[in-house]
């Protein structure tokens, strides 16, 4: 957001000089054509980038990295020579050196030089309803950096959609190749030149194994690179759920799920080993559909249905807050209709990539569900600001709850990614623009007149004070007892100024001698005033 303010800034600032140079030409000057350098004369993805792209909606960026990524090893490796040059000790020099060498192979190695170009673009394809993309460029050929493909080498079918319940509401799936990313720790690690990265590394793996009983590499080796999310929501089965402050609220029931994607079975025989070695009470073994479960149900009255369950089958090993939900994962990717099914996926869904590396859904039941928690929330915060709370209820509008569908691929020219929702990227900048001014004066304008009412009542007190030392003085002078009860001009003398007045145009009443002075301003009051009495004027 802040490169999109420089970037519009730059070139607001590039149009007003345009029109000025233009404005001060002599009469007769021959017109500059604008378009007179038809391209570049530095190398740009633009083209590349753009023809991915949608334009004509709310939203269309490009921003070229290749001219300032390109060297950044380079850059670093100046920065090294600098900061070398700074010290004089050689452990120093030689932690310098080992930290900067770190920096610049995982640069080098990551492929992160090999950006060319980011693109962002939002068209709405009909009301309501809008297509997004990203796009992450590089050139053919290049990309072969960790960054590249510890997420996904290649595109493939979305085997995770065949996963999801009919009731899912929010579900992400992404492809992490456990194998090299653990690959690059241990690599930047034995490199690094610091023995504590290598002893810390080894520590971890043998504590693993002690805790585990299994080898840290056996587990990432039995991952298959894929890894997901699934968080249901039954609306056959609403939860009633008590509040302290008002009536209950009632929310379909939640439930979640993790889901890995995995070679074989040495994770799932390695937690079973474990649960029976500890002794885990209560544990219901089940192999029914293809999938081989342990359940541990909770002995506990609570609203939901809480049945912790780690399962594995057909490729996959689950955990779930629930045996039945994986069963109707399972039976869904038997063939029962579930999520695709749905007519909101259907629309969603549309034109959008069938392959990827990645991808995420979220229906608008979810988004409501969540709005009405917050809004539950918002109305039995007392604390808050009334400015303020209003201010947040408006933003939480269940009829406006955001739903989309997205996937995203590693191609031959970087990563893009295409979504359909309810909200364009576009109105989101342009709302999140307003919001945070807006969230800010919220939170500022109340804070702001209740530092001022503070300021004036402190200042009110202080007035309080003086007047009391007034009376007290000249009780004290008069011989007057706690009884008596002076005028305004009896103690003018004592004040020492002209009339007092409180900030907020309270009245003061002088009252007694041995009584404080009070405002009619409520909270404006001496605290903790002792009369002095007619012994303590005497000593």
């Amino acid at each position: 957001m802040k490169k999109l303010g420089t970037l519009l800034g730059v070139l607001t600032l590039a149009g007003i000089a345009f029109f000025a140079i233009q404005g001060c030409k002599p009469k007769g000057a021959t017109p500059v054509n604008v378009n007179s350098l038809g391209a570049s004369a530095e190398t740009t993805s633009f083209k590349e980038v753009t023809s991915k792209l949608d334009a004509g909606g709310n939203l269309y960026v490009y921003l070229g990295t290749e001219q300032w990524l390109a060297n950044l090893s380079t850059t670093v490796d100046k920065l090294h020579d600098v900061a070398g040059s700074m010290v004089t000790e050689q452990d120093e020099r030689q932690a310098i050196d080992n930290a900067f060498g770190v920096g610049s192979r995982l640069i080098k190695e990551s492929g992160l030089e090999d950006i060319s170009g980011i693109g962002i673009s939002s068209i709405a394809s009909e009301p309501g309803l809008y297509r997004n993309k990203m796009v992450i460029h590089h050139y053919p050929g290049k990309g072969d950096g960790f960054l590249w493909t510890i997420f996904g080498k290649k595109a493939h079918d979305l085997d995770g959609l065949s996963l999801l319940p009919a009731n899912t509401a929010m579900a992400t799936f992404y492809d992490v190749d456990s194998a090299e990313v653990w690959s690059v720790i241990k690599k930047q690690c034995e490199e690094s030149g610091f023995p504590q990265a290598k002893d810390a590394l080894k520590q971890f793996q043998d504590q693993f194994l002690r805790n585990m009983g299994i080898q840290w590499e056996e587990v990432v080796n039995s991952l298959d690179g894929e890894f997901g999310m699934v968080v249901t929501l039954d609306e056959s089965h609403m939860v009633h759920i008590p509040l302290p402050t008002q009536e209950a609220m009632d929310v379909p029931e939640p439930a979640i799920m993790f889901v890995l994607k995995v070679k074989n079975d040495a994770i799932f025989k390695r937690i079973d080993i474990v649960m029976k070695q500890r002794s885990v009470p209560g544990v219901i073994s089940a192999n029914q559909n293809g999938v081989e479960m342990r359940t541990v149900p909770v002995p506990l009255p609570l609203p939901i249905t809480l049945r912790p369950t780690i399962g594995q089958g057909g490729g996959y090993l689950f955990f779930a807050t629930s045996d039945t939900l994986i069963q109707e994962a399972m039976a869904v990717k038997g063939g029962k209709p579930g999520l695709k099914a749905s007519d909101e996926f259907k629309k969603l869904s549309a034109g959008i990539p069938e392959q990827g590396n990645q991808f995420y859904f979220m229906s608008q039941r979810f988004g409501q569900s969540m709005m009405k928690i917050q809004m539950q929330a918002l109305n039995s915060n007392s604390q808050m600001p009334p400015q303020f709370k209003d201010f947040m209820k408006s933003l939480v509008q269940p009829d406006k709850a955001a739903f989309s569908y997205g996937v995203g691929a590693n191609t031959d020219e970087g990563w893009i990614t295409v979504a359909n929702g309810n909200q364009g990227s576009g109105n989101v900048l342009a709302a999140s623009a307003a919001a945070v001014p807006a969230m800010l004066a919220a939170i500022a304008i109340p804070n702001f007149v209740k530092a001022r009412q503070t300021a004036q009542q402190n200042a009110c007190i202080n007035n309080l004070r003086q007047i009391q030392a007034a009376k007290d003085q000249w009780a004290l002078e008069k011989n007057k007892p706690a009884t008596a009860v002076p005028t305004w001009e009896d103690i003018q003398p004592y004040l020492g100024r002209g009339t007092i007045q409180c900030s907020q145009g309270g009245e003061y009443q002088v009252g007694a001698v041995g009584e404080s002075p009070t405002c009619s301003i409520p909270g404006h009051v001496l605290p903790n005033y002792r009369p002095t009495t007619n012994a303590q004027r005497a000593r």
